[in-house]
């Protein structure tokens, strides 16, 4: 039985934007895959073009919820300026860039699809779209295996000032920081993990990957039950 308290957790979770498109992303993701299976089962014509229009007009009704994205990833970009490693700077710069670049392509596609303003040739702004999101997603990945190396450096250290530490001592300090740098540890492998899933998605769109709807499907719903995860906790800490 459900309780108020989880009614309200449901209810903070959906109050934010990101909650409510990411909701949206999966059930996009799992029409896709649901559309490929009903294909290979041989079910109805009719069956089949169902699934395959929620997916086509939830895949656009998430653009709404992201017009405004590429001035969050511009104001993003600008800030990663300030950072002082060279690697990260230019990592983040490049993610923010690639997001940012990607969102706006999707403002064009939405805009065309609505007929508010239609190219002459939609495709090719789709395809740059896509590779503007592998640039963010490449970026992403290469910045989180340069934290992680960094953070394994910063453990052994750690680690050595823990073996070196008098046993009579308080050592709570040690502890709390082990603790701090093992969350951060997970933090970016999680990110890791779903920026590898979600490179499916782009790259089988430029057919770089000969990969079915199916697998584009379910790497779609991991990655965006991940997001959604993660925004869970921020909605109720």
């Amino acid at each position: 039985m459900i309780t108020h308290q989880q009614v309200d957790a449901i209810n903070r979770f959906l109050h934010t934007t990101y909650g409510r498109e990411r909701a949206c992303r999966l059930l996009q993701y799992f029409a896709r895959f649901y559309t490929h299976y009903l294909t290979r089962l041989g079910a109805s014509p009719i069956k089949i073009q169902r699934w395959s229009s929620l997916k086509y007009h939830v895949a656009h009704a998430r653009k709404f919820f992201r017009l405004l994205k590429p001035i969050e990833f511009a104001q993003a970009s600008i800030k990663a300026l300030q950072t002082n490693d060279t690697v990260l700077r230019i990592t983040t710069m490049l993610k923010h860039i690639g997001m940012g670049l990607y969102y706006s392509a999707e403002v064009l596609v939405l805009a065309d699809a609505i007929h508010f303003y239609q190219a002459t040739n939609i495709t090719p702004i789709v395809m740059v779209g896509q590779k503007c999101w592998c640039l963010g997603l490449a970026a992403s990945f290469v910045s989180g295996l340069y934290k992680l190396r960094g953070l394994g450096g910063r453990y052994q250290q750690l680690v050595k000032e823990i073996v070196q530490h008098d046993s009579g001592m308080d050592d709570s300090h040690l502890k709390e920081r082990e603790a701090v740098l093992l969350k951060e540890r997970h933090t970016i492998a999680y990110q890791l993990i779903q920026d590898a899933l979600d490179f499916i998605i782009p790259c089988t769109a430029l057919g770089w990957l000969n990969l079915n709807d199916g697998i584009v499907g379910v790497a779609g719903m991991i990655t965006s039950v991940m997001c959604m995860n993660t925004q869970w906790i921020k909605s109720n800490p």
